[in-house]
């Protein structure tokens, strides 16, 4: 048995009967997630980037904890205001989203066409080229991640920036028992988000790429697969 080998369940269930020769058919897509890797690497790579944002979550919720001068500036670069409501949102939805996270498993991060989105309630909007990952909100209990191509060729943790470990923080923001966060405003830096705050400051409390930039937004941090 070598490391390199792919392992996949092909059926779950068995049975016998009296006909000799008969065989059991099953269909296997052998098409690779991202076409840049290998599943088993895909899976290695996608739980890495959930653990590093696991860790990430926590750093916040300690930090809450503190509620110091460093901690309430972060919660205004990303919010505008170091306020009660914006402490209450995060101290009560940063221990939902680490519950979340750490329900990841590497089987519920899918291709967006892939055979398991048939059993999603909602329609995942099709691959265009720019999107990095979607989920479907009325499956939240789930956990499933419907990812895109252009998530294949993201940078792995390039914290100042989009990444993979963001965008995972990003979609499981989505999930209705964590924030129920909405998409108002797609941001790539720590300045964009600092300028959506202060113009939108109801919409960044529950923006996913406000809550994902404040948990694992950091210039010059880059962490390696």
């Amino acid at each position: 048995m070598k490391d390199s080998t792919e392992w996949v369940t092909l059926d779950d269930t068995a049975f016998t009967n009296t006909i000799p020769g008969s065989n059991r058919d099953v269909t296997i897509n052998t098409v690779p997630i991202c076409s840049n890797m290998t599943n088993k690497e895909f899976r290695r790579q996608a739980m890495r980037a959930r653990d590093i944002g696991v860790e990430l979550i926590k750093k916040r919720i300690a930090g809450l904890a503190r509620w110091d001068t460093r901690e309430q500036d972060r919660v205004t670069t990303f919010f505008a205001s170091a306020d009660v409501h914006a402490k209450k949102v995060l101290c009560e939805g940063l221990p939902r989203l680490l519950a979340a996270m750490q329900e990841l498993e590497p089987e519920k991060i899918v291709r967006w066409d892939s055979e398991i989105n048939r059993y999603l309630s909602c329609a995942i909007t099709p691959d265009s080229g720019v999107n990095h990952a979607a989920v479907c909100k009325p499956d939240s209990e789930k956990r499933v991640i419907a990812i895109y191509s252009r998530f294949c060729g993201s940078p792995f943790a390039q914290l100042w920036g989009i990444c993979t470990v963001k965008t995972i923080i990003h979609e499981c923001t989505h999930f209705t028992d964590t924030f129920d966060s909405q998409d108002h405003m797609y941001l790539d830096s720590e300045a964009g988000a600092m300028i959506f705050a202060r113009n939108k400051p109801h919409q960044a409390i529950s923006n996913a790429d406000s809550i994902a930039g404040y948990i694992a937004t950091f210039d010059g941090v880059n962490i390696a697969p």
